[in-house]
């Protein structure tokens, strides 16, 4: 059976209702409630084309216990296209639990906490690069099989995770969660979304959400340390070359110059940080750059490890 409910938040200063739209698919046979989120950040479209794939493409009688989807968690940021919400310019993903009286990213992390998050048995947060960078990866957090379920190459587990996200919740609750980043950039999507797709329904078979056994990716390489190369200064960013997350390169190798759009003078130049570097995340095309913009993520080959 396939239904939908909505998450009301707030009333916007235009007198619209503002409120989180969550598809529901519940399948012929008990089992577990998976939740899969999408567009925290509003723009990361990528979330929202796999959980529009899978909507259309699970079948409930195929399906034990049932799938929440949500595939706008900001509708607000995915209108302006935007990685925060545009009436208090929050990152919603820094705010969690959030606050039912708090600033409206902190309205709309509380409703999130409370009537999504807080009602599933798991948790699959999708992310992408955005608008300009392109990245690949996973992270291992509190179920570090159903992470390696979603099939990506790279995984990743952080020393410490971001403070206040959907992860912190899902984690204080003891509720399984993976984050995955996938797609974005100026690059045809199809790849990802199937991918993505592929990667869910891994994990949904991993959990006994569909039948059969799950999927395993050999050779997928665990990260403990990624950087985020970010810039001092603003302008365009020239990429060496192209890049696909996962390529590795040598130690000081040249990423790109950061260029004065009106002198095209080289303001810097960045290059790879460690003595082994594996990229996670790219920009294989020339793009406007602010200072501080995420433009490169390289994790340190040297400290990685290798899933046989």
């Amino acid at each position: 059976m396939r239904s939908r409910f909505s998450l009301p938040v707030s009333t916007l200063a235009s007198g619209h209702a503002l409120s989180i739209p969550v598809l529901t698919i519940t399948g012929a046979k008990p089992g577990p409630r998976v939740g899969v989120s999408a567009m925290i950040h509003g723009d990361e479209i990528d979330g929202l084309l796999i959980i529009r794939e899978l909507w259309r493409s699970i079948d409930p009688a195929e399906l034990s216990g049932s799938l929440w989807l949500m595939p706008v968690a900001n509708p607000l940021a995915m209108e302006a296209i935007s990685r925060n919400t545009p009436i208090d310019m929050l990152d919603m993903n820094r705010l969690f639990p959030g606050s039912p009286d708090g600033w409206l990213s902190e309205q709309q992390a509380h409703v999130i906490t409370t009537g999504f998050i807080s009602q599933v048995d798991c948790l699959i947060d999708i992310h992408a690069g955005g608008t300009f960078p392109w990245v690949d990866y996973c992270y291992v957090l509190n179920d570090e099989a159903l992470s390696r379920a979603f099939l990506s190459a790279l995984l990743y587990k952080p020393s410490s995770m971001y403070p206040a996200t959907t992860a912190s919740v899902a984690l204080a609750r003891n509720i399984p969660i993976t984050v995955v980043e996938i797609g974005g950039g100026y690059r045809d999507q199809d790849e990802h979304v199937k991918n993505g797709v592929r990667g869910v329904c891994n994990m949904m078979r991993h959990v006994g959400a569909l039948p059969g056994s799950a999927e395993q990716r050999p050779r997928q390489l665990l990260l403990h340390e990624i950087k985020v190369m970010r810039p001092r200064h603003g302008g365009i960013c020239v990429p060496a070359r192209q890049l696909t997350p996962g390529s590795w390169l040598d130690a000081g190798e040249k990423l790109a110059d950061i260029v004065s759009p009106y002198s095209f003078d080289t303001l810097e130049t960045m290059t790879a940080p460690f003595e082994r570097n594996v990229v996670v995340l790219t920009r294989n095309y020339v793009t406007r750059i602010n200072p501080g913009d995420y433009t490169f993520m390289v994790g340190n080959g040297s400290t990685a490890v290798w899933y046989d």
